[in-house]
């Protein structure tokens, strides 16, 4: 997730009053602190990316991480930690997560949502983008890790 480098080409919080369970797919509870918790590493997501928090991803991207972008290209954790380190050709100020939809199976959950990035590009010129994600966690040792993610960008709105 550097999603750094390639989020910002990328991706919360929906701001609904909640149950205190939601109905999975197939009609099982599932406690709200978790819907809650995913929305919140995704919030995070887009903190660290503000950031380039590498320790935070090294953290919440599980060891076999593939996050692929609109254009079919492949990143591994490794890959996308290091872009860290890379120059920016922009910088992201502002990082918002919505729309999120979230969905819990056993031990594996799927968050999609939109995300609406901004910011300056090395001239100074501002840029505002959006895009659509779909990111895959599982549980180890107690914590979600994220093990795939996907970013499609959204066409600017028309005039």
């Amino acid at each position: 997730m550097l999603r750094g480098a390639f989020l910002l080409l990328l991706a919360g919080c929906a701001g609904s009053a909640a149950p205190a369970q939601r109905p999975s797919p197939k009609g099982a509870l599932v406690p709200r602190d978790t819907v809650e918790a995913l929305k919140r590493i995704e919030q995070e997501i887009g903190a660290a990316n503000i950031r380039r928090d590498k320790a935070y991803f090294a953290q919440v991207e599980a060891d076999e991480f593939r996050f692929t972008d609109a254009n079919g290209g492949i990143t591994t954790k490794a890959e996308d930690i290091a872009g860290l380190d890379e120059t920016p050709t922009s910088t992201l100020e502002s990082y918002v997560a919505d729309s999120m939809t979230v969905r819990v199976y056993g031990s594996t959950a799927v968050v999609w949502g939109r995300v609406t990035m901004s910011g300056r590009r090395a001239g100074g010129s501002r840029f505002s983008v959006q895009s659509r994600f779909t990111d895959v966690f599982v549980v180890r040792n107690g914590r979600w890790q994220l093990v795939a993610g996907h970013s499609s960008r959204l066409p600017p709105p028309e005039a």
